[in-house]
């Protein structure tokens, strides 16, 4: 009787699953892997509940981490390096699968890398990859990597890019043009072939950016065409098929030289226009966000583009990269000096738009080259 008694005693002090399921949502991904092991129902629902795996998600990207690759700006090849920043002050470490990987794009919690020709698909927090089949990089590609959920799957959009010679000598961008692109799905683990024609006109001039849905890249159009502007081109992963979109307004001065660089805003497109002050003094930078993309219910306005704010300009040349927690990451390139390079080094700071601050980023001070990712740990598997 009293071996009954304890044991509906313990069945009572056990949590409804939803209890624990909401709990366990909260808990970082190496934890849960250990916990696999408590039961059965355990294992089952971290690893192979969608429901679960989609909440962690959505917990987890609330606070994502900052992921920045480490490049050489030397000539010789150097493994590349990565390191994670998070809330507080310190920096870690954070090797991937191999130290000649380059990062291509990150999503929720999927790394696309590549290590000399070829492509593969990393879960650092599994420790999980997939090395993607048949297909071998050779000469100029552009990357893209997204998500899209009418089919819950992750694709790979490459795009190759026809160098045209002269005489045997390699000439500028003008002379580069988009020649073919590939499509690869997770769901069906295979490539396939998706009309590029509309983009041949075209050279790609930046990395990819990724919203929910659509991977996008900074274009230029060709030598002989009658305007020289920069273009945005748009990729949708769910319909597989590319447009081209105009960027925020041309400024009204013209002998305001700027740049263009495209970056993520709360899971919409948006743009840094950065100004050079004088040579090379200072600088200042415009932030651009693309409302009503793809938005059926925008009563026929179709997609704007809004200019969110202004700064500057800054006493230093800092040059936007990205956004990351509502905050701006900046590079700064300095002089180098008592160390062994002597030459340029990369400085990485934050700027916050609110208040105007400025401080620096726990990343070393050295020649490397910083790419920043935004990165959340997940479950998703591959």
């Amino acid at each position: 009787m009293a071996k009954r008694r304890r044991k509906r005693k313990r069945k009572q002090e056990l949590l409804p699953y939803d209890v624990v399921m909401n709990i366990l949502i909260r808990v970082p991904v190496k934890s849960l892997l250990r916990f696999q092991c408590v039961s059965k129902q355990w294992l089952n629902m971290i690893k192979a509940n969608p429901f679960f795996i989609q909440h962690h998600l959505l917990h987890s990207s609330q606070n994502p981490f900052l992921l920045l690759q480490r490049i050489s700006r030397q000539p010789r090849p150097l493994p590349f390096s990565s390191c994670l920043i998070g809330v507080g002050p310190h920096i870690t470490d954070f090797p991937i699968a191999s130290p000649t990987a380059k990062i291509l794009a990150s999503c929720n919690g999927l790394l696309c890398l590549r290590e000399k020709t070829k492509l593969s698909l990393l879960n650092p927090a599994t420790n999980q990859i997939k090395h993607l089949p048949g297909k071998t990089l050779f000469g100029f590609h552009y990357i893209g990597f997204g998500f899209t959920p009418q089919s819950n799957d992750y694709k790979i959009v490459t795009i190759s890019m026809h160098v045209i010679h002269q005489d045997h000598v390699l000439l500028d961008l003008d002379h580069v043009r988009v020649d073919r692109a590939q499509l690869y799905s997770l769901n069906s683990a295979s490539w396939k072939e998706i009309d590029a024609v509309k983009l041949q006109p075209l050279c790609l001039v930046s990395s990819s950016v990724a919203i929910t849905g659509n991977v996008f890249w900074l274009a230029t159009m060709a030598s002989d065409s009658a305007t020289d502007s920069e273009f945005v081109v748009s990729f949708d992963i769910a319909r597989e098929f590319f447009t081209l979109l105009d960027g925020p307004p041309v400024p009204s001065s013209p002998t305001r030289s700027y740049s263009n660089v495209l970056a993520v805003r709360n899971d919409k497109l948006a743009m840094f226009r950065h100004y050079i002050v004088g040579n090379f003094e200072s600088c200042s930078f415009d932030l651009w966000v693309l409302e009503d993309f793809g938005n059926d219910d925008a009563c026929g306005v179709g997609e704007r583009w809004v200019k969110m704010y202004s700064v500057g300009p800054f006493s230093r040349v800092l040059y936007p990269l990205s956004i990351w927690r509502d905050e701006v990451v900046c590079r700064e390139e300095v002089s180098g000096h008592g160390n062994e390079y002597r030459g340029v080094e990369t400085v990485l700071s934050l700027f916050n738009p609110l208040s105007n601050e400025l401080k620096n980023l726990p990343a070393h001070r050295d020649e490397y080259c910083y790419v920043p990712f935004t990165y959340a740990e997940s479950l998703v598997p591959l």
